[in-house]
């Protein structure tokens, strides 16, 4: 095949792919999309019937766009918890309120309106810009639409969009929404704080005398009691314990090795971008501008209205591309610009960005890892097959002690504490262990359940140990020190109060000794570092001059607020984001009157929803 009609056939492919985007932007009607039903009504609004091929091509949109968002593929049953089904049908039901509203009045738009929209359509473009009208009628065919129905849902939504325009006009924001905003937001505060601690007492606190450690006791018991203890036992399974029990041969490590081949051994592979020209000559003009240093390769993708994400072909090997690009390509032994070459898509510019080696990986050397592999994978099935097995032998009465003694799990006890979540390795490190541990009632029935890496286990709750006051003898040296530092914060408060008075007499931060840090034009949105959390939030209720003392269960600080800049309407950097702000504030409300002029359209026509045809197009949807 020529190259010229490669590029063509690929060029269809690229607009066929455009155009399925089109029609779901257009809420495309008439795609045959569930069986034979695509025209019968799902819903209507009025006498505007909304047909089950508009309901899927929704649908089918906004799970696309959910699948998106999440990274994965989302199924209609997940899509469905989130409530798609309700914002799907509130997207139809609007749209159809719109067009009964536009044949109401007597709303439409001309041929002449309509081909323009066709022609300015990027899908239906030539390279050249021009109207490409073989490529418009294949894409329309490969899309199951005729070019009546098509230009029918042009017309539509062009009407659409100037009702909604329509209703919208008169709505302008003025200044008054963001400069309430901006007076609140916009201000800044200057003001200079330090750090009041212990290091400053005269003297360190001493050691409490007996009277004094009985009290710090008896006033906080809740600090000296032991928690509820669970006693449990359980019998584990895991493929770690089994590993050392599985055998594997070499022959059977080799099939593997053999098996992922592409895994372990690869080709020299190279990082490129690909922009491709309508000529040679173009692409030979490009790499002269580059080849020059008059321009960049991102600056010649930039003219052609592309970012490089478009031009972005990845990590390639030399059979990817063509086979004059694949040559041109693989001879570079580092980065660099090639071209023209004969492309799928037609002349075009590659630059490789990165230069990657062939790896190649003996045997020998993935053995080690190909063995941890089958072992892991084998213990996990061995640990599987067993959970029948144990299932029953629970069911039959059996303890967890002979469930140890008859098969490969392990029996251990343990004093679980609700909130301690062990180290790795350990059983309580499991999200599901401490889940069951903390429901788990005496005398519950111990059941199998599964861990997170594949291994089983089951418990029992022999006893609760209740909350207890733990004797004072045992807690002393917490109860001292617990003594001390509530007795160093009182100190250290009462001298930051000392300082306060000092300061709002007309001393200053060095007169008290004290290392202050000056904030500048800080707002309320910003944080003072390493200062209590509520420190800027503090000062900003402050009036003019004002010293506060601002603690949190780390620090104590002075602060002493010392200017206050009002947000300054008349700057020019404060128009333009004024400006902005309108701006954002009136398509927010644009929006706002939008939706409710389409309830209030909605609610006048009534709505009627067949829900049994609804529930059967979600079964035919995977």
């Amino acid at each position: 095949m020529s190259a010229p009609l490669r590029a063509k056939k690929k060029n269809n492919m690229v607009i066929y792919a455009l155009l399925g985007l089109l029609v779901i932007s257009l809420t495309g009607f008439g795609v045959r999309s569930v069986g034979s039903g695509g025209s019968q009504a799902i819903a209507s609004v009025g006498d505007q019937e909304v047909t089950v091929d508009e309901y899927v091509t929704v649908l089918r949109a906004q799970l696309r766009g959910i699948s998106q968002q999440f990274g994965t593929n989302i199924t209609l049953e997940q899509a469905l918890s989130f409530g798609i089904d309700a914002q799907v049908m509130s997207t139809v039901l609007n749209t159809a309120a719109l067009d009964g509203e536009n044949a109401r009045i007597g709303l439409s738009v001309g041929d002449e309106r309509v081909k323009a929209n066709l022609l300015a359509t990027p899908a239906f473009q030539a390279m050249s810009g021009s109207f490409d009208k073989i490529a418009y009628e294949s894409a329309l065919a490969q899309a199951n639409l005729t070019p009546s129905g098509y230009d029918a849902s042009i017309r539509k939504d062009t009407a659409r969009n100037l009702l909604q325009t329509a209703v919208v006009s008169g709505i302008n924001a003025d200044d008054a929404y963001g400069l309430a905003l901006f007076n609140y937001l916009g201000e800044t505060r200057n003001f200079s704080w330090a750090v009041v601690d212990a290091n400053l007492l005269d003297a360190p606190v001493p050691e409490p005398n007996a009277a004094q450690i009985d009290e710090q006791y008896k006033a906080a018991p809740e600090a000296y009691t032991a928690p509820e203890i669970r006693n449990i036992t359980y019998v584990l399974l895991t493929p770690d314990m089994l590993y050392d029990t599985i055998k594997v041969d070499d022959e059977t490590l080799l099939g593997l090795y053999k098996d992922q081949d592409t895994r372990f051994n690869k080709p020299d592979r190279r990082i490129v971008d690909r922009l491709v020209f309508a000529t040679e000559a173009e692409a030979q003009d490009a790499l002269d501008q580059i080849t020059s240093g008059s321009k960049i390769f991102g600056d010649i993708v930039a003219t052609r209205g592309l970012t490089l994400a478009d031009v972005d072909m990845g990590q390639v090997e030399e059979a990817d591309l063509s086979d004059a690009a694949g040559k041109a390509v693989f001879l570079l032994s580092e980065p660099g610009v090639v071209g023209p070459v004969d492309s799928e898509l037609g002349p075009a510019l590659f630059r490789v960005n990165a230069v990657l080696a062939a790896q190649f990986t003996s045997f020998e050397d993935a053995k080690a890892v190909l063995k941890r592999e089958y072992v892991a994978d084998q213990a996990r099935r061995v640990v599987q097959d067993d959970v029948t097995n144990i299932d029953d032998l629970l069911a039959g009465g059996v303890s967890l002690e002979d469930i140890a003694a008859e098969t490969a799990m392990n029996v251990a006890s343990l004093k679980y504490v609700a909130g301690d979540t062990g180290e790795p390795g350990d059983i309580i490190a499991y999200d599901t262990f401490r889940t069951t541990a903390e429901a788990a009632q005496t005398g519950d029935f111990p059941e199998v359940l599964m861990l997170s890496d594949g291994g089983i286990f089951a418990l029992r709750l022999d006893s609760i140990t209740p909350p207890a006051l733990i004797p004072l003898d045992e807690v002393t040296d917490k109860v001292i020190t617990d003594w001390k530092a509530a007795q160093t914060r009182r100190q250290v408060l009462a001298l930051a109060d000392s300082y306060k008075a000092r300061l709002g007499a007309g001393e200053t931060f060095t007169d008290l000794g004290l290392v202050a840090k000056a904030e500048v034009d800080l707002r309320r949105d910003q944080q003072a570092e390493n200062a209590p959390a509520d420190l800027v939030t503090t000062v900003f209720e402050a009036d003019p001059d004002a010293v506060q003392v601002i603690e949190d269960s780390a620090q104590v600080v002075l602060s002493q607020l010392t200017k206050i800049t009002p947000f300054d309407p008349k700057a020019e950097a404060s128009k333009t984001i004024l400006a902005n702000v309108a701006a954002q504030f009136s398509t927010q409300l644009g929006n706002d009157v939008i939706e409710a002029f389409t309830t209030a359209l909605r609610d006048e026509a009534g709505i009627t929803v067949n829900q049994p045809l609804i529930d059967a197009v979600h079964r035919q949807i995977p």
